[in-house]
């Protein structure tokens, strides 16, 4: 805010204005018709002056612009990333501030986007112009939301516990009494064996369809809920390109030293600690090499190779990770395309309880849990 205020201020030859000085209408209208949304490129921005303290003149609110439905504005489009009730300053998370340089990644980044643009091997208005093709992914490919949110967490835990291999089908033992009654019996391994079977369509099922969760089960389950019936992106269509800037950034990571030593080997992109700068660059190289990888390593290779001198002031712009939230989205979408599964009112866990617990009960390894005593009565053995 304060820079566009201060260059419109040079411009017209005009001092600067004060805290409580009135903007000029020629200023608003301007500002109006020349500055856009970086994530939906609509029109009609808005000046919303820095709100301060009566009693102390502190700033308690940042100065922001907002694209509001108003006069000529249209507000922000649906699936922009700042519609909605977004915060002042917000940054949504698939954008990146090559300006802002916190930790090694981001000074890494940041000087071989510098390095790039002095070096002309790509503009900000590339930059720019990336972030326009991916909104035009959004608008043109799209999926509606009915994921029950519970179902990623269960079918996690489902996962943990039981277990299915092609190679070798699961069997039935029959479990008699005497069986049960076998010393050191494992309760808790029958249980397992025991639901696998009982739900080995839908293990048979995330086995084929290659459905992995662990991690991203909360993340999910998040998404569903906030998205539930809404239209949202479909991620699938960047697939093959998905692929490519992660291998890229890979190749980056391990070939350039201010990043090679800032994480590990065995989990390059894993083990550093804000990926998504590399990630926004590396897909912002294949982008403007028409996602053709030799050339994009070209590329990078003259970046990196150049001794000239880096003037920071070029990094002032806004880069886009097209991947954030990749692998979680794709694999809500295809969760949403299993068969119809009812998520059980008892969680896996709770349903080995139960299962151990009938076992014992029939055989008479079960007793009443003495809650004075605090252990169990005699023949009752832990489950755990």
């Amino acid at each position: 805010m304060e820079q566009i205020l201060a260059r419109m201020s040079e411009e017209s030859a005009q001092p600067g204005l004060g805290k409580a000085a009135a903007i000029p209408e020629a200023w608003k209208s301007h500002i109006a018709t020349d500055l856009e949304c970086p994530s939906c490129f609509r029109y009609g921005a808005e000046i919303v002056r820095a709100g301060r303290s009566k009693t102390d003149g502190q700033v308690v609110r940042q100065a922001y612009f907002r694209f509001a439905k108003s006069g000529a504005g249209t507000g922000h489009h649906p699936f922009c990333d700042f519609a909605g009730n977004v915060p002042a300053g917000h940054t949504p998370e698939n954008l990146v501030l090559f300006s802002t340089a916190k930790d090694g990644v981001s000074r890494a980044v940041r000087e071989l986007v510098c390095k790039g643009i002095a070096l002309q091997v790509f503009e900000q208005r590339d930059i720019r112009a990336m972030r326009e093709w991916f909104f035009r992914q959004k608008l043109e490919s799209q999926f509606v939301v009915s994921l029950e949110p519970k179902l990623p967490g269960w079918l996690e835990s489902l996962k943990r516990y039981c277990h299915w291999n092609p190679r070798r089908p699961l069997r039935r033992f029959v479990l008699s009494d005497d069986v049960l009654r076998i010393p050191d019996f494992d309760f808790r391994a029958a249980a397992r064996a025991e639901l696998s079977l009982r739900y080995q369509p839908i293990l048979e099922e995330l086995f084929e369809k290659k459905v992995f969760i662990h991690g991203m089960a909360s993340r999910i389950e998040k998404m569903a809920t906030d998205f539930q019936d809404k239209s949202v992106f479909d991620p699938t269509v960047l697939s093959e390109r998905y692929g490519l800037t992660q291998n890229f950034a890979e190749f980056i990571y391990v070939n350039y030293a201010p990043l090679a030593k800032l994480g590990k080997d065995y989990a390059p992109l894993a083990s550093l600690k804000n990926p998504k700068y590399l990630l926004a660059f590396a897909a912002l190289l294949l982008f403007i090499s028409d996602w053709q990888p030799d050339v994009a390593v070209g590329k990078f290779a003259r970046i990196a190779s150049a001794a000239v001198p880096v003037d920071e002031s070029l990094g002032n712009v806004m880069g886009l990770n097209p991947f954030h939230d990749f692998e979680a989205w794709e694999t809500l979408k295809v969760l949403q395309g299993l068969q119809d599964i009812e998520v059980p009112m008892l969680t896996v866990k709770e349903e080995m309880e139960v299962w151990i617990t009938d076992a014992r009960r029939r055989v008479g390894l079960y007793q009443a849990y003495d809650p004075q005593a605090h252990t169990p009565y005699p023949g009752c053995h832990s489950t755990e």
